[in-house]
């Protein structure tokens, strides 16, 4: 009985092997960058939910300070800034401050 091509016993080469290796690297390369770039992914849906709170806040002050324009009520808007930014009281204000947690 012949042999057809595919029976015949060859050494293999190395050329054979090599390519073998080099499969198995490429497949393993891609592997790692998927992983990697689903990494990414994750980060950057992270960070854009970050910006969208972000934004929320800024648009929400931006319509209170765009509120307080209209209103034309410099002196209102003066003394909610002296209170919140620069601890201002009146002089009949009493305020209490929780030192408790040192």
């Amino acid at each position: 009985m012949a042999k057809t091509k595919r029976q015949i016993n060859r050494p293999r080469s190395g050329a054979h092997l090599l390519l073998r290796v080099a499969l198995v690297l490429f497949i393993a390369a891609c592997t790692i960058a998927f992983i990697s770039t689903q990494n990414a992914i994750i980060e950057k849906k992270q960070e854009m939910a970050e910006l969208k709170e972000s934004i929320e806040s800024v648009t929400a002050q931006n319509e209170e300070l765009a509120a307080l324009i209209k209103s034309d009520d410099i002196g209102r808007y003066m003394e909610k800034l002296a209170v919140e930014n620069n601890d201002y009281a009146y002089p009949d204000e009493r305020r209490y401050y929780d030192t408790s947690h040192n």
